[in-house]
C-alpha cells in the first residue's frame, strides 16, 4: 500500500509570498495615505503661518498710521479694509493714564490714596494697609518691614523664595503676583489688574478712563461715574467721535461725580495723559492678531517706544 503523498513545499511558499506581497501593498497604501495627510497638514500650517504674518503686517500698518504726527484719535485713517474684506486693520489711540501707574503710588505721600483705593475694592482697612506696605517693601531698597503683616527678604526666604523681593519698581503687572498678601486683593476684587499699569504718570486721565476705573479711584458712586462717561462721550456713546464733550478740568470731573473739590482723589485726576497707547488689530483671511505699543513724544523727531506686545483679540 502506498501512503498519502505530502503537499509540495512550493505551494506553501507561494502562499507565503502572496501574504507578504499583500501585507506590503497594505503598508505601502498606509504610508502613501499618511504622507498625503502629513503633507496636507504641513501645507495648512504653512498657510496659517503665512496668513498670520500678513495679519501682523496689517496690524503694524495700523500702528504706524496712528503714530504719525498729524493723525488724531478721530482720524478715519485709523481703519482700513480691502475691497473684498479679506484684510485690514483697526487702530485706536488712547493714553496709558486711562489706568493708574501703581509704581507712582508706592511712596509715603501717595500710600494713603492707594490704601483707600484698595478699600474701595472692599478690602478691610487693616488688610489694605498691610498690602500697601508689602508692595512698598517689595520696591524699596532696605530690608526693614513697614508693618508686622508686611514681608521682606527673610519672610520670602522662609517661604522658599530666597531671591525676593526685587527691591526695585515693578516692571510688569505679572510681577505683582509675587508679592506676599496679593491673594487678599485677588479675593476682594478679581479684576483689579485692569485698573493698574506700570507705566504712565500715576494720574488718571478722565477723558480716557472708563466708568469702573473712575469710580474705584475716586470712590464716587458708579452711577455718577457712568453719567460722566455719558456726558463726555456724547449722544452716540462712542469715544473719539465728533459729538464728544471732553472734560476740561479736574474740577469739572469732581463736580460731575458729585464730589467736593477738596476731595483727596482730586489730585489724581488729569484731563490728558502724556503716555500714548496704540492698539491695532490686523487681519488677513481667518487670521487675526493685535499689536499694542506705549510711546512718548509723538509729534517729535524722537518718539520713544516704551513697550510693545502682541495679543490675540476676538475679531
Amino acid at each position: 500500500m502506498h501512503g498519502t503523498l505530502p503537499r509540495p513545499r512550493i505551494a506553501r511558499q507561494h502562499g507565503s509570498v502572496l501574504l507578504i506581497v499583500l501585507a506590503g501593498i497594505t503598508l505601502l497604501a498606509f504610508a502613501v495615505a499618511t504622507t498625503v495627510l502629513t503633507s496636507s497638514q504641513y501645507d495648512q500650517a504653512l498657510a496659517n503661518r503665512s496668513g498670520l504674518l500678513k495679519a501682523r503686517r496689517m496690524a503694524e500698518r495700523g500702528i504706524a498710521m496712528a503714530a504719525h504726527p498729524v493723525v488724531t484719535a478721530m482720524d478715519p485713517l485709523l481703519e482700513f479694509q480691502s475691497e473684498d474684506g479679506s484684510e485690514g486693520y483697526r487702530a485706536i489711540m488712547t493714553t496709558e493714564e486711562s489706568r493708574l501707574n501703581i509704581n507712582m503710588l508706592l511712596n509715603d505721600q501717595n500710600a494713603p490714596r492707594l490704601e483707600q483705593i484698595f478699600q474701595n475694592f472692599r478690602m478691610q482697612p487693616g488688610a489694605a494697609q498691610g498690602l500697601v506696605a508689602a508692595l512698598m517693601d517689595w520696591t524699596d531698597e532696605d530690608a526693614l518691614k513697614r508693618r508686622p503683616d508686611s514681608a521682606e527678604a527673610l519672610d520670602y526666604k522662609q517661604n522658599g523664595f530666597p531671591n525676593r523681593p526685587f527691591n526695585r519698581r515693578f516692571r510688569s503687572m505679572q510681577e505683582i503676583d509675587m508679592v506676599a498678601g496679593i491673594e487678599k486683593l485677588n479675593a476682594a476684587y478679581p479684576g483689579w489688574r485692569q485698573l493698574f499699569t506700570v507705566y504712565g504718570s500715576g494720574q488718571l486721565d478722565v477723558n480716557e478712563a472708563n466708568a469702573e476705573v473712575i469710580a474705584v479711584v475716586t470712590g464716587a458712586n458708579p452711577v455718577m461715574a457712568q453719567r460722566l462717561i455719558q456726558r463726555r462721550d456724547g449722544r452716540d456713546g462712542i469715544r473719539h467721535t465728533k459729538d464728544d464733550q471732553p472734560i476740561t478740568a479736574p474740577q469739572e470731573a469732581m463736580q460731575l461725580l458729585g464730589l467736593p473739590q477738596n476731595h483727596p482723589a482730586a489730585s489724581l485726576l488729569i484731563i490728558q495723559g502724556q503716555t500714548l497707547r496704540i492698539e491695532s488689530i490686523g487681519w488677513y483671511g481667518e487670521q487675526t492678531i493685535g499689536v499694542a505699543i506705549l510711546a512718548q513724544g509723538k509729534g517729535s523727531q524722537q518718539m520713544q517706544i516704551l513697550f510693545r506686545e502682541e495679543f490675540m483679540p476676538k475679531r
